[in-house]
């Protein structure tokens, strides 16, 4: 348990009602009787009463999954995510409010679980962004187009200096949209890699409530599935960023000549 969650699990049980209610019940008899043993008694009272709250480990489980279901719940705009895309993204942060939800029952989970998850969405949401503005791009490029006249003027370059340049720049554009259409498909593999590594994780966690158990490897699940987005997204970056001038003057779509 963390200091954080220790010093709330204690707060919890000094201002818990039925632990107060005992207090000035037993504070009002003193009175009522005009019984000062009775004040005196009270304060051990109360403490074991706190004691007790504090060593329940459902109390423990309650308020941390109250907090990982605050983390896990919260709703996170969709701008800037477009397409088929954005359906991925949803399935994503379904599964992780669920997860949220079993963590909030109160099953056993290691602590931060919540936190590893929630850093996932994000993750997952942020490069859904990124992988939008590529699409946007792509969709400005005629792609059939585009690959014709890169052969084309790369046969007229075997015979003139002066095709040359603009087969070059034809090819160059031509290498960049495809590593882009790779990366883009990888990409959509992997976030649907994510729901479904989520769902087995919510899997584990429900059956761990039912035997009462604490499931292992689960923070470590979240963490490959993590860096298998970290690198895919790094790697669309990269594609992205390696042709600045290409990527900002695409070849644009045209009509079909006659």
């Amino acid at each position: 348990m963390s200091d954080r969650l220790a010093l709330r699990v204690l707060v919890n049980a000094a201002t818990k009602p039925l632990n107060i209610l005992a207090l000035c019940g037993m504070v009002a008899a003193a009175v009522v009787f005009s019984a000062p043993w009775i004040v005196a008694a009270a304060l051990p009272v109360y403490g074991l009463l706190i004691a007790a709250t504090v060593k329940d480990p459902k109390e423990a489980a309650r308020l941390a999954g109250a907090r990982d279901r605050r983390t896990l719940g919260e709703r996170r705009p969709l701008d800037g995510v477009t397409g088929e895309l954005r359906g991925r993204v949803i399935a994503v942060l379904r599964e992780e409010k669920l997860i949220g939800d079993e963590l909030a029952a109160g099953g056993l989970s290691p602590e931060g679980l919540g936190d590893q998850v929630a850093a996932l969405a994000d993750e997952v949401l942020e490069n859904a962004r990124q992988a939008s503005q590529i699409d946007l791009y792509l969709r400005t490029v005629d792609i059939p187009d585009l690959e014709r006249r890169a052969r084309e003027y790369a046969e007229l370059a075997r015979h003139s200096e002066a095709a040359k340049p603009t087969a070059d720049a034809l090819a160059e554009q031509a290498a960049v949209v495809g590593h882009l259409q790779e990366r883009r498909a990888a990409l959509d593999l992997e976030i649907d890699n994510v729901e479904a590594g989520l769902g087995a994780l919510r899997a584990q966690l429900v059956r761990a409530r039912a035997t009462a158990s604490t499931p292992a490897g689960l923070a470590e699940q979240v963490t490959d599935l993590r860096t298998r987005m970290r690198i895919l997204a790094e790697s669309l970056a990269e594609a992205y960023a390696a042709h600045p001038d290409e990527a900002a003057t695409p070849t644009p779509k045209s009509d079909k000549e006659g």
